[in-house]
């Protein structure tokens, strides 16, 4: 993730569908000026490792890792696909083992975990078929649509990761 993708990620957080369980921040109405600050946030911190996803030759999201810690060898799991064109294709859960790779193989981690909204029912599916499993629930964490929901707390450990080993989707690529 470079500020060369300022104009992408702005057209991710514009669609409001593809944000309704991401980060709150991303539900307001946020101009390029206010994602171009975020993209040099994120480009400074160490703890992060973001990867724009690619499909078709076509930014449609990020993912990656945050408040990644050498001394607990742990890392929280990220991903937005925000153009919905790609939703439900498999591109998510390609691009979730390849971070998971990514984090066990190369960074050296023990633990990586994530939240996901009780609603998210495509996702849950997802982490579930790449090995995470389920942690715990931080009750009515959420506020969406005018109603609290559950987060899901899920984590996957590095003894439990198989390596899946799948074929690429079309033309997709996490970079």
């Amino acid at each position: 993730l470079t500020l060369d993708h300022t104009d992408d990620f702005h057209r991710w957080v514009e669609n409001k569908e593809s944000v309704k369980y991401s980060l709150s921040a991303f539900s307001l109405n946020r101009d390029r000026d206010w994602i171009r600050a975020y993209i040099k946030s994120l480009l400074k911190n160490e703890k992060t490792w973001d990867r724009v996803i690619v499909c078709d030759r076509r930014n449609i999201g990020y993912c990656g890792l945050s408040d990644v810690s050498p001394n607990n060898r742990s890392a929280e799991f990220y991903i937005l696909i925000g153009d919905d064109e790609f939703w439900g294709k498999g591109i998510g859960t390609r691009a979730g083992y390849e971070v998971l790779n990514y984090g066990f193989s190369q960074v050296g981690l023990h633990r990586i975990w994530l939240t996901v909204s009780s609603l998210n029912i495509g996702a849950i599916r997802s982490y579930k078929k790449q090995g995470y499993i389920e942690e715990g629930v931080m009750r009515e964490a959420a506020f969406r649509d005018g109603v609290f929901h559950d987060k899901i707390i899920m984590a996957i450990l590095k003894s439990e990761w198989h390596n899946k080993s799948m074929q690429p989707i079309a033309n997709t690529t996490a970079d």
